[in-house]
């Protein structure tokens, strides 16, 4: 894929790991967090096709999917998988297709929405959207982008964040239609009987206990079909935990390898870093 831009963090030749950003974000999110833990990983971040620093997004297609093939392009040998809301959907998506190739999954606040369709969290979160929409209806992005930080919890980050900032947040509003098959409607086919069931591989669910109730529902949901799961609601943290809790989410993976993980072999490598 052209245009991918990566960055290589963490200690060479030790647990190989991949790492995906949440919408809206870029792969700076995650150093304070590789520095936090005490397990060393080999890991690659990636941004997102439109974000950061990788190529913009040409328009078309379902985004997660998308995303889902630059993990089969970076897992060139089985690693160890975090991804943070989009990004957390997307390594799962990649992991039930490609199950041989993940040794665990982190998945904070995965936005999998279709996992939760059945729960009343759904419902409401389907009608604090409609504003989102009627947004979008007008092609009012700056209002869309409002509206998207309020549905995340975030609604005065929105309000504090730098003009540029917000400008290029804006810009980026157009592919949140490019989310929805993949998010809303499981256009990889996850949910259908014994897939998410026949994946071996032991995950992390992580969700903030002062998120909006769909992130803690889709953690839960997929909590109870996936056989070697563990669901931790972090207490006083919202969806972006990863940034603003870093340390008790590194110390909480850093359990969560010790007793689920065996350790890597030695001389374990992943790709250098690329920019394109």
């Amino acid at each position: 894929m052209s245009g991918l831009h990566t960055a290589r963090m963490g200690v060479p030749g030790t647990r190989p790991a991949v790492l995906a950003h949440c919408f809206l974000g870029h792969g700076g999110a995650w150093p304070r967090l590789i520095a936090a833990l005490k397990t060393p990983l080999d890991a690659v971040a990636f941004d997102l096709p439109g974000h950061g620093r990788s190529a913009p997004w040409d328009g078309s297609g379902d985004l997660l999917a998308t995303v889902a093939g630059v993990f089969d392009r970076l897992v060139t040998e089985p690693a160890l998988l975090i991804g943070h809301s989009f990004g957390g959907a997307a390594a799962l998506r990649f992991a039930v297709e490609h199950p041989g190739r993940v040794t665990g999954l982190v998945l904070i606040e995965p936005v999998f929405f279709a996992a939760a369709a059945d729960e009343p969290e759904y419902a409401a979160n389907a009608r604090a959207e409609r504003a989102l929409h009627a947004a979008f209806a007008a092609g009012d992005m700056a209002r869309a982008a409002a509206e998207f930080f309020e549905l995340n919890g975030d609604e005065a980050g929105w309000s504090a964040m730098p003009e540029r900032m917000r400008a290029q947040i804006i810009r980026q509003m157009p592919m949140v239609a490019a989310t929805v098959p993949g998010l809303h409607h499981d256009s990889g086919d996850l949910l259908a009987p014994h897939r998410l069931e026949a994946l071996a591989a032991p995950v992390l669910l992580l969700d903030g206990a002062q998120s909006p109730p769909i992130f803690g529902a889709v953690t839960k949901a997929l909590s109870r079909r996936l056989p070697k799961a563990r669901q931790i609601t972090v207490a006083g943290a919202g969806h972006m935990l990863p940034i603003t809790h870093a340390e008790r989410v590194a110390g909480l993976i850093d359990d969560w390898i010790a007793e689920t993980q065996a350790a890597p072999g030695q001389g374990a490598r992943m790709p250098e870093t690329r920019a394109g």
